[in-house]
């Protein structure tokens, strides 16, 4: 296995696990504030941190100055000589990965020369990213990149990279001990909540009639929760005269029925008890949810975008383009975080951690809200 030279010296009290709670946690979080951070919190800070690889554990790194913001992938460290990096990905069926994230680490990869071990965390698997936990230590990889969207699980997962001294970046859900890369998910319900309030105002409707709804998924969890919380905290701040009773949070956990069926099912459910709903602002954490709150509402035959209501997706997957550029559901608008550009920065971070530079706690991706007006610039056919 390769390990990358001037990588910190151990300090004198290790890392031991990853429990979610206790006082192992509390003493060390001063000196790794990677456990315990919270992307989703807009007000989280950010630090400098080196991996010491001699306690398994990011560290603070006093030497490092400056706005984290301005940490550089084009700066980044070249690929040493066996370097592995283990990427378990969400999945290998849906759009936001097959056609967005997956090919841009295998093309960062390449382009970096280093040797990328894919496996596939089988989104809505609980157990695949424990397998492919114990497969990326078996291998001996140098590095982890952490696609596993189930926040409760993060913490097992954790445990066996800090045993056996395996930096970690989490890929848009934080992990306890791991750098985060990803969507700042606050900031995207934000947008999302803005673009949906203007297209309200610019079709005169009623600011304080309207039906707010959330699709929630519970088993997700963490910082992408905020992609829904954000969204509804921005509204009530820029509303506040909407009554309480006129949000909703629609549970859209899929089980077998998939993301989008599942969607449809909750939504249809969700509309049968709200026959005389109107003025209807949706949003969820992701595209195939949020295209299936449009197709329940377009089944039902409340799809004008005009006065039944709208939906704003997130990820800016296919679906969703597709959706918005041909303007015949309520899916009107998604909010993109480039998810085929996210190779571009993650692959040169594992560089810089790996050859023991100092990173950003976080590194949050760009973020802009497409729709009809856009479209065609940032996406064109």
């Amino acid at each position: 296995m390769y390990k990358a030279a001037g990588l910190a010296a151990a300090l004198a009290v290790s890392l031991l696990g990853v429990a979610p709670i206790g006082a192992a946690i509390a003493q060390d979080a001063a000196a790794n504030p990677t456990l315990t951070q919270d992307p989703g919190n807009p007000s989280q800070a950010r630090h400098w941190v080196t991996y010491d690889a001699g306690a398994g554990a990011y560290r603070v790194d006093p030497s490092a100055s400056g706005d984290t913001i301005g940490w550089s992938a084009a700066k980044a460290a070249k690929a040493a000589d066996g370097a592995l990096i283990c990427f378990t990905a969400e999945s290998e069926e849906f759009d936001w990965d097959v056609v967005l994230v997956n090919p841009s680490m295998r093309r960062a990869a390449e382009a970096a020369g280093v040797e990328l071990l894919l496996l596939n965390n089988q989104y809505p698997s609980t157990t695949k990213p424990i397998e492919n936990a114990d497969i990326c230590v078996q291998r001996g990889a140098d590095l982890v990149v952490s696609f596993n969207v189930f926040s409760e699980i993060a913490p097992a997962i954790m445990t066996k990279y800090n045993e056996a001294k395996i930096p970690v970046i989490a890929m848009d859900v934080a992990h306890p001990g791991s750098v985060f890369y990803g969507a700042d998910n606050c900031k995207t319900g934000a947008l999302a909540a803005q673009f949906a309030l203007q297209w309200a105002k610019d079709k005169n409707w009623p600011l304080d009639q309207l039906q707010v709804v959330a699709g929630v998924d519970p088993a997700v969890g963490g910082a992408p929760n905020c992609r829904n919380t954000g969204f509804v905290d921005a509204i009530k701040a820029a509303v506040p005269q909407l009554p309480a009773s006129n949000y909703y949070d629609v549970d859209m956990r899929t089980g077998e029925l998939g993301p989008v069926a599942g969607a449809i099912a909750a939504t249809t459910d969700w509309l049968t008890a709200h026959p005389d709903a109107k003025y209807i602002i949706a949003t969820s954490i992701n595209d195939d949810r949020a295209y299936g709150i449009a197709q329940a509402m377009k089944q039902a035959g409340r799809g004008d975008a005009a006065v039944d209501g709208i939906v704003v997706g997130k990820n800016a997957e296919k679906v969703a383009l597709d959706a918005v550029r041909a303007g015949d559901t309520p899916l009107v608008g998604t909010v993109s975080f480039f998810g085929n550009k996210y190779g571009d920065d993650v692959i040169p971070l594992a560089l810089d951690i790996l050859a023991g530079k100092p990173v950003p706690s976080i590194v949050s991706v760009a973020h802009e809200v497409i729709s009809k007006a856009n479209i065609d610039t940032h996406y064109p056919q």
